[in-house]
């Protein structure tokens, strides 16, 4: 299973680096948790990374990032979904 950014949707807002520290520290906390987002005031462009802490939110229905997303720029895919896609 992995989880896939799509650039094009992102808006950087930060929901899913909050949903994500949420579950690792029951707290709110910007950088708290398996994801940081990144957005260069200058140009605009949006960096997302993810590191290796993230355990897909075990014990939830589906990782916190991707349900509260509100641009729809994070999915779940296993890598037999990839590979049949291209």
């Amino acid at each position: 299973m992995k989880i896939f950014w799509d650039s094009q949707l992102c808006y950087g807002c930060r929901a899913c680096e909050l949903a994500c520290s949420y579950h690792h520290r029951k707290a709110f906390s910007p950088g708290g948790g398996s994801i940081q987002v990144f957005k260069n005031r200058e140009n605009g462009k949006i960096r997302w990374q993810k590191d290796e802490t993230c355990d897909f939110c075990t014990g939830e229905s589906q990782p916190l990032c991707v349900r509260y997303c509100s641009y729809q720029a994070l999915e779940i895919q296993d890598e037999k979904k990839k590979i049949e896609k291209r």
